[in-house]
């Protein structure tokens, strides 16, 4: 059975006479039969997208669901939780962690050949989150957001060793410290990291302590931390936003490769291609930043069918 893969709103998947639309953040051209979203990020779906199309099924976690619906205004939600199965539409659905913030999840499904779509997803063992299992795919839809070289990030444990020697200098200094991270995903990480493993009590802004409080409603142990709205206090250790302009704020994403800490929640390029490796796949569909560069590297360096989405 062939299957279609393509852009149209979000990532189009077209199988079996079925129309299944994947992170939506525009309308599509033509009406799906399910929409999945796999997590909150605004870059994989909007409110009020979800809310357009109206009487179509929408697949997600209960944590995402508190994320982007917190009043219960779409219709038609079907939350799941990762390791289950639902028919939804006569489509047969799986879904699996991601490993990327909380409520991510993975999708696969049987449309004559084994479909599977990655979202953003963290194959590594975290202070938060459980890692994304790799799935066996005939056609995977992988994230691509680090799909350059340049991104392989190194493990877990030496950034969390740098992170902590950091901030306990600080400590011994009497200065403050302060990283900045994303709102949704490594502000949450750097929580948990502060306060159970470096042994400090950090000062979380708003904004962030009020997704802290969704993880751990879902059952993640952050730890201790106080909450700012302005500004921490001084000598304070702080985690901010990454939009946040506090002074001296050291950047934890992985686009800070020699300027910063790469800390992301999304997997690096070594893990793009373990993934790839692992899962067996026939064909393979990029999507995100370096979708073009790694659909590429794909084919010319694995020999395996990959395209840029």
């Amino acid at each position: 059975m062939s299957v279609r893969v393509y852009r149209s709103g979000g990532i189009v998947v077209e199988a079996g006479g079925k129309r299944l639309l994947l992170d939506p953040t525009g309308i599509p051209d033509r009406k799906p039969d399910v929409v999945f979203v796999s997590h909150a990020h605004s870059d994989h779906c909007r409110p009020s997208v979800l809310r357009a199309l109206k009487g179509v099924p929408k697949v997600m976690s209960h944590a995402t669901r508190d994320l982007v619906d917190p009043r219960r205004r779409l219709d038609s939600v079907v939350a799941v939780n990762a390791g289950e199965e639902v028919e939804v539409a006569g489509l047969q659905l799986e879904v699996h962690e991601a490993g990327h913030v909380i409520g991510s999840l993975q999708l696969r499904f049987d449309a004559g050949a084994t479909v599977v779509y990655t979202g953003d997803f963290n194959l590594e063992r975290r202070v938060v989150m459980r890692p994304a299992p790799v799935l066996k795919a005939d056609v995977l839809v992988i994230d691509a957001t680090y799909g350059h070289h340049r991104y392989t990030f190194p493990p877990r444990p030496l950034l969390y060793k740098a992170i902590v020697q950091t901030v306990r200098e600080a400590v011994e200094e009497g200065r403050g410290l302060a990283l900045a991270a994303r709102t949704l995903g490594t502000g949450q990480e750097l929580t948990a990291l502060l306060s159970l493993v470096a042994k400090v009590v950090p000062f979380v802004e708003e904004k962030i302590a009020e997704k802290n409080r969704i993880y751990e409603k879902y059952g993640e142990v952050l730890g201790e931390y106080a909450v700012h709205s302005l500004r921490p206090p001084r000598g304070a250790i702080a985690v901010v936003p990454l939009s946040s302009d506090h002074p001296g704020a050291v950047p934890c994403t992985g686009w800070a490769v020699g300027r910063g800490i790469p800390l992301s929640s999304h997997a690096g390029f070594s893990d793009l291609l373990r993934y790839v490796v692992e899962s067996g796949v026939a064909t393979i569909y990029a999507f995100s930043s370096f979708a073009s560069s790694f659909a590429s590297y794909i084919s010319r360096e694995m020999g395996i069918e990959a395209y840029a989405l």
